[in-house]
């Protein structure tokens, strides 16, 4: 009958041994960092530039999102105010490419589905911060209610798509329309693939 040599059953209780510590001692971390989180969270904790703005204001802006990935642009269009601006994520706060207004902004949308040739988009995994800004930001950017929010954006043309990651600040006036979006992704992305796609 084959024997298991001692030295070989000392290694494997040691090897045994060191796996549940290491385990526990992770629970120990997770649970640490779990309590930290908790301990941050503090209801009592207070900001002198943001505070939580209501959810309201994040389903608002999906809804908004949602309108313009199925491009019904009309319908879109009463959620927003007339002095809406639209900024493209070219430049910075000053140079950027920006549409004025809402007749603007929804003409240019319509003259873009034609002739960007794109067949659909579907966003999705949406993650919101609704924030109330009390203190007056940098750059001439308003006080007021934002909606923080990224998804993924799957753009199809011409039958092939091109996902990307892309982030959006959207402001609300006194009204609960929105009168501001600022995007930040990777434009050459959509330049790079979609000039591909055509070709």
């Amino acid at each position: 009958m084959y024997k298991t040599n001692p030295s070989i059953k000392y290694i494997l209780s040691f090897y045994i041994l060191f796996l549940f510590s290491c385990d526990s001692g992770q629970k120990e971390i997770v649970q640490t960092r779990q309590d930290t989180i908790i301990a941050r969270t503090d209801t009592s904790v207070t900001n002198p530039l943001f505070q939580i703005a209501p959810i309201e204001y994040a389903d608002s802006s999906e809804k908004a999102f949602r309108l313009m990935a199925d491009f019904n642009f009309d319908a879109w269009g009463e959620m927003l105010a007339d002095t809406v601006v639209y900024s493209f994520p070219d430049g910075d706060a000053h140079s950027r490419t920006s549409l004025r207004g809402k007749d603007n902004v929804i003409n240019w949308w319509k003259y873009w589905l034609i002739r960007s040739r794109v067949n659909s988009m579907s966003m999705a995994s949406f993650n919101h911060v609704p924030i109330n800004v009390i203190s007056e930001p940098e750059d001439g950017f308003p006080m007021g209610i934002y909606d923080l929010v990224y998804f993924t954006n799957t753009i199809v043309f011409n039958e092939k798509s091109v996902g990307i990651r892309m982030n959006f600040s959207v402001h609300f006036n006194a009204d609960k329309k929105i009168d501001h979006y600022a995007s930040y992704y990777d434009n050459n992305v959509l330049i790079r693939e979609g000039i591909r796609m055509l070709k």
